[in-house]
């Protein structure tokens, strides 16, 4: 079949890119790369400001586990220690014969025990004070360079 010449193909070759439209595509695809550079860098940098995060994080974590652990060993040996002298200052009470001796070993025993409490919060409160010291100085640091 012949091709009549309202079907003959009617595209035109394509016009060569002027100097201009070479330079601006070529700026343009520049501009690209040089995005997509600063992207990743920035990308790289937050994964390595994450994996940092993370490290410090378990780190403190397993301090602040030391700290409780410290504590609660503590508190279980206080209340050894009171329960003990509990008993003994009990059996003292009960073997006494006269009232006075009764008060004056209840009150000896509070007088002990009101004394070791008060220590024993006090060195607790240092332990705290020392994991909060701890935990705070990357803080300290940004503020005392401010």
């Amino acid at each position: 079949m012949a091709k009549s010449p309202t079907s003959a193909s009617k595209s035109k070759p394509a016009p060569k890119a002027t100097k201009a439209e070479a330079h601006a595509t070529e700026a343009a695809t520049k501009m690209l790369d040089d995005g997509m550079e600063k992207v990743s860098d920035m990308a790289s940098k937050f994964g390595t400001y994450a994996e940092d995060g993370m490290k410090k994080m378990a780190e403190h974590a397993s301090a602040s586990t030391e700290v409780m652990r410290t504590i609660g060993s503590r508190n279980m040996d206080f209340f050894t220690r009171t329960l003990e002298q509990s008993v003994e200052a009990t059996q003292a009470m009960t073997g006494a014969k006269d009232p006075r001796k009764v008060v004056e070993i209840q009150t000896g025993f509070a007088k002990s025990m009101m004394s070791a409490y008060t220590s024993e919060m006090s060195a607790q409160a240092e332990l705290c004070m020392l994991a909060w010291r701890d935990a705070a100085k990357p803080f300290t640091k940004v503020w005392a360079t401010k």
